[in-house]
């Protein structure tokens, strides 16, 4: 991309690929802004409406169907997502004037190819302009209308008001619009905390210290886009990993000189963290399915200094070798989930139809089932995902404690979460967005019996 970037444009072209082709914003965004040259500004102003337009979809269309004379599902796809973009800006961007909103919707059809369809552009977003916030106060207060206004599918609202309750599931919705917060994780083999923050901070970004997480950092002004902004020594200090993940790691207590397996370990943070809770001292066999992912892990290990990271590129669903059964101190076991502890990261998440959903428990279960092989007698296992959705929990672990005798509860040396969250048995744990500040996320501990 030139200087002539365009934002607007770019999150034309972004959207399109997320609605009309179910991609994954995160990912669709990483591709559009690879080997290209984008000043600041322009990728975050294009990040934020992609991803707002995507959080927000429910409630735009929701204002077009009723301002439009053309329904939202007979437009054109690429003036859908502009006036979509409009909508946004009109109803959600305090910083960006109406005239500007409207008139750059106009300017970016004309652009695109549309200059009949201008005075139509024009005229349904001066309607939004005029009555849309209007029309979201008069919403009801039922299911429906805080389907609209929260734009979160009803049918998601009623799962999780019966699998956690209407407290737990008000507070689901209260985040489920907000950009996550941004944690990293200082890279200890190469820095200090303080000597990392003193260099972030020569480059403009706020770290705050994390509670009960000596070496996790939340920071503002630093974003994977940014990174290349940052001089190498100081990209080599830490990674990105959000504050759920650390406490999963905090969870695992490895030890220095021990042997540690994390089955299904793309990308590689839980990994990186524990090896430095094991000072290095030990060994950790992460391994992944995909070979290109296990590359990946090995780069990013030698990147980061970590020598005790060993890759191998094997289904964790399948049985594991016999010389690796009983032969890891502890084992991590992350597991493929549905994602919607993830959403505010990957906001496409919650329009995406449930049908797949069902087949992943099974697949956990015996992803979880085959990773028990490779624990010692006396060895601990824990099992995590990152969604929100009891069936690929609670389920899974109580389905794998009544089939597994040899396995009994351990309970989970984090008790900051549980003072956060209340009573919980303690050999698992829900993280919420709005209770634990992190992504929602599901942590369970089993130990092998001595015999």
């Amino acid at each position: 991309m030139t200087a002539s970037f365009n934002a607007r444009d770019g999150a034309v072209t972004a959207l399109l690929s997320v609605q009309e082709q179910g991609g994954y914003s995160n990912i669709v965004l990483e591709e559009l802004l690879k080997g290209q040259t984008v000043n600041a500004a322009d990728r975050a102003y294009m990040t934020r409406l992609v991803y707002g337009v995507t959080e927000r979809r429910l409630t735009i269309d929701y204002c077009l169907n009723k301002l439009s004379s053309m329904p939202v599902i007979k437009m054109d796809a690429t003036i859908r997502e502009i006036l979509r973009i409009g909508v946004y800006q009109l109803l959600f961007m305090d910083k960006t004037p109406d005239f500007a909103s409207v008139h750059e919707s106009v300017e970016l059809a004309r652009r695109r190819g549309y200059a009949r369809l201008t005075g139509y552009v024009n005229a349904v977003l001066r309607a939004v302009q005029r009555e849309g916030e209007s029309l979201l106060s008069a919403l009801p207060s039922n299911d429906k209308g805080l389907e609209l206004r929260t734009s979160c599918p009803r049918g998601w609202i009623r799962y999780w008001r019966e699998a956690y309750g209407e407290v737990i599931t008000n507070g689901i919705l209260s985040t489920i619009n907000e950009a996550p917060p941004s944690y990293i994780r200082v890279n200890t083999f190469v820095t200090t905390k303080q000597d990392l923050v003193d260099e972030l901070e020569k480059h403009g970004c706020t770290c705050v210290p994390v509670d009960g997480l000596p070496h996790a950092l939340c920071v503002t002004g630093l974003s994977l886009s940014s990174l290349s902004d940052l001089p190498p020594s100081v990209r080599r200090g830490f990674y990105f990993q959000d504050a759920a993940s650390q406490w999963c790691c905090a969870a695992l207590q490895a030890q220095p000189g021990e042997r540690i397996a994390d089955v299904c370990a793309s990308p590689g943070g839980k990994s990186f963290t524990v090896a430095q809770y094991m000072n290095g001292q030990g060994s950790i066999e992460a391994s992944d399915i995909y070979p290109h992912k296990c590359d990946v892990i090995a780069n990013r290990s030698k990147e980061l200094g970590i020598s005790c990271v060993q890759t191998a590129c094997r289904d964790a669903s399948q049985t594991p070798p016999e010389e690796k059964r009983e032969q890891f101190d502890r084992v991590i076991c992350d597991v493929p989930c549905s994602g919607l502890g993830v959403i505010r990261r990957k906001p496409e998440i919650r329009y995406k139809s449930t049908d797949g959903f069902d087949e992943l428990p099974a697949l956990q279960y015996r992803i979880l089932s085959q990773a028990a092989a490779l624990v010692r007698p006396g060895g601990v296992l824990q099992y995590s995902t990152c969604t929100l959705r009891p069936e690929e929990n609670e389920k899974v672990v109580e389905a794998f404690l009544q089939e597994h005798p040899q396995f009994i509860p351990r309970i989970l040396p984090i008790p900051l979460c549980f003072e956060r969250m209340g009573d919980e048995p303690q050999h698992m744990i829900t993280l919420f967005p709005h209770i634990h500040h992190s992504d929602g996320f599901f942590i369970a501990g089993f130990t092998r019996l001595d015999s």
